[in-house]
Protein backbone atom coordinates (compact mmCIF):
# COMPACT_ATOMS: atom_id res chain seq x y z
CA UNK A 1 0.00 0.00 0.00
CA UNK A 2 2.51 2.88 1.06
CA UNK A 3 4.26 1.48 -2.59
CA UNK A 4 0.98 2.45 -4.08
CA UNK A 5 0.94 6.11 -2.46
CA UNK A 6 4.46 6.97 -3.04
CA UNK A 7 3.84 5.86 -6.95
CA UNK A 8 0.80 8.11 -7.01
CA UNK A 9 2.61 11.30 -5.85
CA UNK A 10 5.35 11.35 -7.97
CA UNK A 11 5.68 13.72 -10.71
CA UNK A 12 4.36 12.11 -14.22
CA UNK A 13 6.91 12.63 -17.33
CA UNK A 14 4.34 12.82 -20.52
CA UNK A 15 5.04 12.12 -24.09
CA UNK A 16 4.35 13.89 -27.09
CA UNK A 17 -0.03 13.07 -27.25
CA UNK A 18 -0.05 15.24 -23.95
CA UNK A 19 1.42 18.22 -25.61
CA UNK A 20 -2.46 19.11 -26.69
CA UNK A 21 -2.27 22.13 -28.94
CA UNK A 22 1.47 22.18 -28.94
CA UNK A 23 1.96 18.90 -30.36
CA UNK A 24 3.07 20.72 -33.32
CA UNK A 25 6.86 20.72 -31.66
CA UNK A 26 8.05 17.50 -33.00
CA UNK A 27 9.69 17.82 -35.57
CA UNK A 28 13.28 19.79 -36.11
CA UNK A 29 13.65 23.87 -35.49
CA UNK A 30 16.83 25.75 -35.98
CA UNK A 31 17.59 29.53 -34.59
CA UNK A 32 16.18 32.26 -36.63
CA UNK A 33 18.65 34.24 -38.65
CA UNK A 34 16.90 37.34 -39.85
CA UNK A 35 18.79 39.95 -38.45
CA UNK A 36 16.37 42.85 -39.60
CA UNK A 37 14.03 41.37 -36.95
CA UNK A 38 14.12 43.15 -33.19
CA UNK A 39 15.50 41.54 -30.51
CA UNK A 40 13.03 39.99 -28.59
CA UNK A 41 12.58 42.06 -25.51
CA UNK A 42 11.26 39.05 -23.39
CA UNK A 43 14.30 36.69 -23.45
CA UNK A 44 13.04 34.45 -25.81
CA UNK A 45 14.06 32.53 -28.59
CA UNK A 46 12.93 32.50 -32.10
CA UNK A 47 13.50 29.20 -34.37
CA UNK A 48 12.36 28.23 -37.49
CA UNK A 49 10.54 24.80 -38.79
CA UNK A 50 13.41 22.97 -40.63
CA UNK A 51 13.86 19.41 -42.70
CA UNK A 52 17.53 19.19 -41.04
CA UNK A 53 19.71 20.86 -38.42
CA UNK A 54 21.94 23.37 -40.05
CA UNK A 55 25.70 22.54 -40.08
CA UNK A 56 26.39 26.75 -38.70
CA UNK A 57 23.78 27.14 -36.56
CA UNK A 58 22.44 26.59 -33.18
CA UNK A 59 19.55 24.23 -33.28
CA UNK A 60 17.36 21.22 -31.88
CA UNK A 61 15.39 18.20 -32.86
CA UNK A 62 12.47 16.77 -30.75
CA UNK A 63 11.43 13.28 -32.01
CA UNK A 64 8.22 11.27 -30.79
CA UNK A 65 10.37 8.68 -29.21
CA UNK A 66 11.42 10.97 -26.48
CA UNK A 67 14.65 11.51 -27.49
CA UNK A 68 16.20 15.04 -28.33
CA UNK A 69 19.43 16.03 -30.49
CA UNK A 70 20.55 19.61 -29.74
CA UNK A 71 23.35 21.33 -32.11
CA UNK A 72 25.13 23.33 -30.28
CA UNK A 73 28.67 25.17 -29.26
CA UNK A 74 31.27 22.01 -29.39
CA UNK A 75 33.16 23.76 -26.84
CA UNK A 76 33.86 26.32 -24.02
CA UNK A 77 34.81 28.79 -26.60
CA UNK A 78 31.97 31.24 -27.51
CA UNK A 79 34.25 33.54 -29.60
CA UNK A 80 33.74 33.79 -33.43
CA UNK A 81 34.21 30.97 -35.48
CA UNK A 82 32.00 29.14 -33.27
CA UNK A 83 32.51 24.75 -34.22
CA UNK A 84 29.04 23.33 -33.86
CA UNK A 85 28.10 19.80 -33.03
CA UNK A 86 25.08 17.62 -32.34
CA UNK A 87 24.39 16.17 -28.95
CA UNK A 88 21.94 13.46 -27.66
CA UNK A 89 19.79 13.67 -25.09
CA UNK A 90 15.94 13.19 -23.99
CA UNK A 91 12.59 14.85 -23.57
CA UNK A 92 9.60 14.90 -21.84
CA UNK A 93 6.45 16.97 -21.05
CA UNK A 94 5.80 18.39 -17.86
CA UNK A 95 2.87 19.75 -19.90
CA UNK A 96 1.46 21.31 -22.36
CA UNK A 97 3.74 24.15 -22.54
CA UNK A 98 6.80 22.46 -20.45
CA UNK A 99 9.48 20.68 -21.75
CA UNK A 100 12.08 18.86 -19.31
CA UNK A 101 15.47 18.54 -21.42
CA UNK A 102 18.63 16.35 -20.67
CA UNK A 103 20.97 16.14 -23.29
CA UNK A 104 25.16 16.10 -23.69
CA UNK A 105 27.29 19.09 -23.78
CA UNK A 106 31.14 19.69 -24.66
CA UNK A 107 31.49 19.46 -20.56
CA UNK A 108 29.02 16.76 -19.38
CA UNK A 109 25.30 16.58 -19.29
CA UNK A 110 23.03 19.16 -18.51
CA UNK A 111 19.33 19.39 -17.31
CA UNK A 112 16.97 22.04 -18.17
CA UNK A 113 12.94 23.13 -19.22
CA UNK A 114 11.97 24.77 -22.25
CA UNK A 115 8.84 27.17 -21.77
CA UNK A 116 7.03 27.14 -24.90
CA UNK A 117 5.91 30.50 -25.50
CA UNK A 118 4.28 30.15 -29.09
CA UNK A 119 4.20 27.82 -32.23
CA UNK A 120 2.80 28.07 -35.50
CA UNK A 121 3.38 25.64 -38.03
CA UNK A 122 6.69 27.11 -39.25
CA UNK A 123 7.64 29.39 -36.64
CA UNK A 124 8.35 28.72 -32.74
CA UNK A 125 9.25 31.33 -29.18
CA UNK A 126 10.54 29.52 -26.39
CA UNK A 127 11.98 30.62 -23.31
CA UNK A 128 15.08 28.52 -21.74
CA UNK A 129 14.72 27.77 -18.03
CA UNK A 130 17.91 26.29 -16.13
CA UNK A 131 17.96 25.86 -12.18
CA UNK A 132 18.22 29.41 -11.29
CA UNK A 133 14.57 30.40 -13.47
CA UNK A 134 12.29 26.95 -13.08
CA UNK A 135 10.03 28.71 -11.43
CA UNK A 136 8.77 30.61 -14.75
CA UNK A 137 5.12 30.80 -15.06
CA UNK A 138 4.81 32.84 -18.58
Amino acid sequence: MMMALMASCAKENMGPENLGKNVGIVGTWIEESDMSLPVPEDSTTRLIRSEELDQFRYGFSIKEDGTFLERKNAGWCGTPPISFENFEGTWSALSDSLLQITVGYWGGTMSYQIRIVSLAKETLRIRYLYAESLTDTK
